[in-house]
């Protein structure tokens, strides 16, 4: 899909880079192939990259031995089953609340896309000042805590492996949450620190720069510690982190390249 405007003058794809064409920052190869459509939810198109098999397989693989012993072989793995399932679909509504908050502050979504490594929410454009950038970043993380609260409640009116599974939606949500309010761009955490330099210094490129850095960081500490770990425990139980970590180290680039680009395009529709 590509559209034509004032910020994507050549009607470059919309999965391409960051920016005008795609201001989430998300690395180029996520959405490289169209992957399968699930229709729209409340006039969002909703996707699975081709990538978000893999992270199932892996998701269940990673959790079937947590039911035992009251759960083992295939019955461990179909549990394992409907608990991705279930956290995918806790994090399709973390991405729905970015796009509801989108839509409210005037910037449109054009698709939400499921991955390996969760989904991202496609907006179109650049929140227009940092309050309205603080509303987009923050209402996923809202989204899962209030979704870790509802498990948690649910999982002590549920008994046997069902409670189990609600029980570990409650610690998936608070992990998603935790994890995205980590200050590194572009993370939502990261987002929200943007918006602060972006607030206090008024220059957004900046702001960027200096947010993408703390991203890079914690790219940087992904990698390293799961490498370390899996090195240290003799598995490959971490590799997953230190994939997570040179995904999150590109996306970090990718925005602060976008996030120039920009500004460039700006300045010469300024110039023009």
């Amino acid at each position: 899909m590509t559209r034509k405007g004032p910020g994507n003058p050549g009607g470059v794809p919309r999965w391409v880079g960051r920016g005008p064409g795609n201001p989430r920052g998300v690395p180029r190869w996520v959405g490289a192939w169209r992957g399968v459509g699930l229709g729209r939810l409340l006039g969002f198109p909703v996707r699975l990259d081709l990538s978000w098999f893999a992270g199932l397989a892996v998701l269940v693989l990673l959790s079937r031995e947590l039911w035992a012993p009251a759960v083992a072989g295939p019955a461990a793995v179909g549990l394992s089953a409907v608990f991705a399932v279930a956290f995918f679909g806790c994090v399709l509504v973390h991405e729905l609340a970015h796009a509801l908050a989108a839509r409210a502050v005037g910037v449109p979504t054009a698709e939400i896309r499921l991955f390996i490594f969760g989904g991202v929410a496609r907006i179109t454009s650049e929140p227009a000042d940092p309050g309205a950038e603080v509303l987009v970043a923050m209402a996923g993380p809202l989204a899962s805590v209030v979704l870790a609260g509802l498990a948690d409640l649910a999982s002590w009116t549920l008994p046997g492996p069902g409670g189990d599974l609600l029980a570990l939606l409650f610690l998936g949500n608070l992990v998603v949450a935790g994890f995205n309010l980590l200050p590194g761009f572009p993370l939502d955490g990261g987002r929200v620190a943007r918006a602060l330099v972006w607030h206090l210094t008024g220059r957004r490129l900046l702001a960027t720069r200096v947010t993408a850095l703390l991203g890079r960081a914690l790219a940087v500490t992904l990698v390293l510690g799961g490498a370390a770990a899996a090195l240290w425990q003799q598995t490959p139980r971490w590799l997953p982190q230190v994939v997570l970590g040179l995904f999150l180290w590109q996306a970090a680039a990718d925005g602060e390249r976008s996030a120039a680009r920009a500004q460039l395009l700006a300045g010469r529709a300024e110039r023009g």
